[in-house]
């Protein structure tokens, strides 16, 4: 009789490790599909990093040529704005004045007496405060 039970014991624990077995089987089966699906997500995801990396790329290059451009206009600018004809003292005293440039280099570059350039200092103090 102890063999019978030892027996029944034996079948009902193969029983049971083989349940075991096909669960862990279908959960192998589940788990490899959703392992897949995500590298098919992940490989999407590479690639629209790789597109956004590419364009920002490009969007940097021409930032960087426009932001040349600009120092260019603006240096040149500069170089007419101090080259400037006489012919109009007073506005590019202004202009100097507006730039921060000392008011004895004002009267010096522009001509212009000191009561003039400091009408000028007080008309843009004026002007500011309007």
């Amino acid at each position: 009789m102890l063999s019978v039970s030892f027996d029944v014991f034996a079948i009902a624990g193969l029983v049971t490790a083989l349940g075991a077995l096909l669960f862990a089987y279908s959960a192998n089966g589940r788990l490899r599909a959703r392992l897949e699906k995500q590298q098919d997500t992940l490989k999407i995801l590479q690639a629209d990093v790789a597109v956004m990396c590419s364009g920002t790329v490009k969007l940097g290059e021409h930032l960087a040529q426009h932001e040349q451009r600009l120092q260019m206009l603006g240096r040149r600018q500069d170089e007419l704005e101090l080259h400037e004809p006489s012919g109009d003292n007073y506005r590019h005293a202004a202009r100097l004045m507006g730039k921060g440039v000392e008011l004895e280099e004002v009267m010096e570059d522009c001509g212009l007496a000191r009561g003039e350039a400091e009408l000028l200092v007080l008309a843009q103090k004026l002007e500011k405060a309007s």
